[in-house]
Order: structure tokens, then C-alpha cells, then sequence
């Protein structure tokens, strides 16, 4: 995401003093009344946009998708539940595979999360596995080092200046600062278990903010990349969102169950950004729709989970919107596809996923 230009209240930050509060609140958007618009594709995101396709071998079947990361026009893929990560080049070619699943020194029982970063020059790949960060060279997947940590960790982003933002299971607070050698540099944010909704994205990229949601909540703390600052904030100045008190109220009143409670309102269920757009998913009535929030214009459509439009949410990218089709679902595109190469997509049903991208 990158520096807000348009004056509107979904991408210029909204400040409200609340002096009873003692914190100054954040909006993004004034107000969010999602309805079905049957909107095209090219509508609901840009009409710039390409489909690369995956190569397919026996070294490289995607399997379930947990994550994809776009980096410097390179593909990452977490898959088959934490257990390996495929790499794919510019143009879907597959390039080399992290599969180290073990107890050993370099290998990791399960990968939480993984994000890729650039040191001295070199492309490294950052895995998460509760126990500690390993860092891996992303040409030979060799170990380079890792961050051990006395507290189990679950997601991390690390900051230009190698400080690392995690969300902690077993602290007092979830969101921990470390220094490159995990020593705490603060903390922030009180640990309520209705709070932590572990996500592919944990930590969505807005102007020179990291935002974390306080679960399906529409209450969030932005963390400033430049001032290392922590604060709170709300996606939707108006309407009846359940906020972070709701949430903990429900889950005071209902225990485990209190997710089932929650369907019975309405909540934000996630949030993508690029450049001066965002995209919001929420749940209402029970339906669960995505709307574009761009200048004056909402344009919504209803979704349904485990769908090429719910994939938005499971991927993150520098300079695109990213989602990935399966060859089941190629028809959910409405018309025939053809890949950025110009060949039309028959859809094999051993095909790996194909990569859909639209741009500013």
C-alpha cells in the first residue's frame, strides 16, 4: 500500500479525539452498508489483470493452499497444511521447494507463517514454527539462522530496520516487538483469547501502517513502521459492527461457542488494501459479501467461503491484488480464460492453482 492521495475517508485516516477514552481513535471508512450489486470482476477490482499459470510436475503439486506470497514478481506458496512452501517464478515456472518437515536442526515440526525479505543483497525465506523464526536462503533452502524466543509464537512481520512484530500465544499481551535478536523491545495490546484469529495475513499493510485485527471485530491496532508506535483504531466510523467489547462480552457469555453467537450479527471478517483502494469482507444478515471502497464509489457482491473470491484473504503482494483459481472453479470467471501468454486455460483437474492478479 502506498502514500494515500485521494481525500476520502476510506484511505485518508480520520482522527477523533476521545477524551474519555484517553486515546485518539483511527476510521478508515465512514460508513458500510454492503448489497449486491452483480458487479463484473473488472468492477469489483480493476481492469488490469493477468493469470499466470503454475507449472505442474510431481515436485511441484501445490496441494491446499495456506498462503501465497507475491515477492519481487515471485510466487511463495505455503501448502498442505504448514508442511512445505513452492516457489514459483515470474511466469509460474517452479524453481525450488523448502520441504523440511522434522525434528532435526535445520528441518521445523510445522510452519505457522513465512513472509520473504532481503539481506545483505540475498532473498531469504522467514518461517515461523512456534518455537522459534528460521531463516532460510531462498535459492538452496539452507539454514542460515535462527531467532529462538522463551514465549510460543505464532505470526511475525519484520520492519525494514530488523525489528520483528510477532503475535504472541503465551505472553500477557499479543503483539511483541524484538529486536533482530528477539530480545523485547514492548509490548501492547492485553491477551483476551476472542481476540486472537490467527489469519494468513495477520498483519495487513495500510500507508506506512501494519494493522491487526482484534478478531472478527471491527476494532484494530495499527502499528506505524517509521514511529513504532501502537494504536487503536475502528474500520467503520457508523453502523453496528461488533466492536472489540461485543466480542469479549459474547465470549464471556458463551465460551467456545461464542463464534456461532457472533453469525447472529454483524462483523468484519477481513480487510485487503492496494494503493488507494481497500477491499472489506464482512457478514450480514447472514450473508457474507466483499465491497471495493474506492473515492465516493462502494461496489459489493455476496461470496461464499472456499471460492476464487475468498482466496483474496489467503495472499499478500507488493504491486497487485492477488487471488488463485483452481481448475474446478474456472467457471466462476463467467467466460473463457486465457493465461498472460494468450492461451486459453482448458482446466485440467490435475492442473496446479493459476494465479490472478489485478493491478492499479
Amino acid at each position: 500500500m502506498r502514500p494515500i492521495t485521494q481525500l476520502f475517508l476510506c484511505v485518508c485516516l480520520i482522527f477523533t479525539s476521545c477524551s474519555n477514552k484517553g486515546r485518539t481513535e483511527m476510521f478508515l471508512v465512514e460508513d458500510l452498508s454492503p448489497k449486491e450489486t452483480h458487479p463484473k470482476w473488472t468492477e469489483l477490482f480493476t481492469d488490469r489483470y493477468e493469470i499466470t499459470p503454475l507449472e505442474t510436475t510431481s515436485q511441484c503439486l501445490v496441494g491446499q493452499i495456506d498462503k501465497i506470497r507475491k515477492y519481487q514478481g515471485h510466487y511463495y506458496i505455503l501448502s498442505s497444511n504448514g508442511s512445505s512452501i513452492l516457489h514459483f517464478d515470474n511466469n509460474g515456472k517452479f524453481v525450488s521447494a523448502l520441504n523440511k518437515q522434522g525434528q532435526g536442526p535445520e528441518e521445523y515440526p510445522r510452519i505457522e507463517d513465512f513472509d520473504i525479505y532481503k539481506t545483505g543483497g540475498k532473498t531469504e525465506v522467514w518461517i515461523s514454527d512456534n518455537q522459534s523464526l528460521k531463516i532460510y536462503d531462498a535459492t538452496r533452502f539452507s539454514l542460515i539462522r535462527k531467532i529462538t524466543y522463551p514465549f510460543m509464537i505464532h505470526k511475525f512481520k519484520r520492519m525494514d530496520n530488523s525489528h520483528i512484530l510477532l503475535v504472541t500465544g503465551q505472553n500477557k499481551n499479543i503483539l511483541t516487538l524484538t529486536d533482530k535478536d528477539g530480545n523485547i523491545i514492548t509490548e501492547y495490546l492485553k491477551k483476551e483469547i476472542p481476540y486472537i484469529m490467527f489469519r494468513p495475513v495477520q498483519f495487513v499493510a495500510y500507508g506506512s501502517d501494519y494493522l491487526f485485527q482484534l478478531g472478527i471485530s471491527n476494532t484494530f491496532v495499527s502499528f506505524n513502521k517509521q514511529t513504532e508506535k501502537f494504536r487503536m483504531g475502528q474500520y467503520v466510523a457508523k453502523g453496528n459492527y461488533l466492536n472489540e467489547k461485543q466480542l469479549l462480552e459474547l465470549f464471556q457469555t458463551h465460551g467456545t461457542d461464542f463464534i456461532m453467537e457472533a453469525n447472529k450479527n454483524s462483523y468484519i471478517n477481513n480487510i485487503m488494501a492496494l494503493g488507494n483502494t481497500i477491499w472489506i469482507q464482512t457478514h450480514q444478515n447472514g450473508k457474507n459479501y466483499l465491497t471495493k471502497v474506492q473515492g465516493t464509489q462502494h461496489i459489493s457482491t455476496e461470496f461464499s467461503y472456499g471460492t476464487t473470491l475468498s482466496s483474496i484473504s489467503d495472499t499478500e503482494s507488493d504491486n497487485s491484488l492477488l487471488l488463485y483459481i483452481t481448475p474446478d472453479r474456472l467457471s466462476e470467471y463467467g467466460k473463457e480464460v486465457s493465461d498472460k501468454f494468450g492461451n486459453t486455460i482448458t482446466g485440467n483437474m490435475e492442473d496446479n492453482p493459476y494465479i490472478l492478479e489485478f493491478f492499479e
